[in-house]
């Protein structure tokens, strides 16, 4: 759930016209101001689409619940985690029918989920307590992030995939104008968290984004060519998108679609490296 502070900083800073926030917060995050009119770096167009790009598809992506039908009706073969039920009302709720382990979300932001294990529901109460304060939430708002704004607001409950008590590895891909050129791999997530970037061949890029990385470098799994492929048949509608996987009783599986990943505040170690990926992505596209 958002924190207190984080609600606060929300509140206040969402008054700043929304293109003279965009250019305080980088400043404040990479020490230089931002070239808003000639983007060049990634994470320069990054703000520049929350600025310019009102494609109605941004908003499916970010819904993680329309989302999923877009992805199925896309690519069938991947293996997308159920939805056992969806709504604003959990009185609706029928517990008695509901497995041992799931998870409770929202659908139209972030740091908002509630993982339960051995039928151990939430309190009624709690549980009202958390749909109340997700539904208001405004992702959007704070960091300009518009592909939020026009998601109808819903909680759900969403089938719980065990990956026998471990932490699953997450398979993201950079996808710049229907093309991968970056892939992501976070592992350990909730106890050592470890990212390593590749390109599409799955060659090591050799430095930090972020998280440290893991030095023994994995091997190639098998299913990452199928990966690759399916993320720019998903992605070919975009300029950028996002593709995350997990592959899950081996199975691809749909984690999400990420239309501004870290909000276009993630650092790369240097500025080189911020161009470089920059230089990928065609806005006159």
């Amino acid at each position: 759930m958002p924190s207190l502070q984080y609600k606060l900083f929300s509140k206040i800073i969402s008054v700043i016209p929304l293109k003279l926030r965009l250019i305080s917060l980088y400043y404040r995050r990479f020490g230089y101001l931002p070239d808003l009119k000639r983007p060049s770096t990634f994470n320069e167009k990054l703000q520049y689409k929350k600025l310019h790009d009102r494609n109605p598809l941004l908003t499916i992506a970010a819904d993680k619940l329309a989302s999923k039908l877009y992805v199925k009706g896309k690519v069938p073969e991947i293996y997308i985690p159920k939805t056992l039920w969806q709504g604003t009302d959990i009185n609706e709720i029928q517990f008695e029918k509901l497995p041992n382990d799931y998870v409770f979300k929202a659908n139209h932001t972030s740091q908002t989920i509630e993982i339960i294990r051995s039928g151990k529901h939430l309190s009624s109460s709690l549980m009202k307590k958390l749909t109340r304060s997700w539904l208001k939430h405004d992702q959007s708002g704070a960091l300009g992030e518009w592909a939020y704004e026009n998601i109808v607001p819903q909680v759900f409950v969403e089938e719980f995939l065990d990956f026998n008590d471990t932490v699953p590895d997450d398979y993201k891909f950079f996808v710049f104008n229907g093309k991968v050129k970056l892939i992501q791999l976070d592992t350990g997530r909730f106890k050592c968290h470890r990212r390593n970037m590749f390109n599409r061949e799955w060659e090591e890029l050799g430095f930090e984004y972020n998280h440290k990385r893991l030095e023994l470098i994995p091997e190639k799994p098998m299913f990452i060519d199928k990966m690759v492929e399916y993320a720019e048949i998903l992605g070919k509608d975009f300029d950028f998108i996002r593709v995350d996987f997990y592959f899950y009783k081996r199975m691809i599986t749909y984690g999400e679609l990420t239309v501004y990943p870290g909000a276009g505040f993630e650092k790369f170690p240097t500025k080189e490296l911020d161009l470089e990926f920059g230089e990928y992505w065609n806005l006159d596209s």
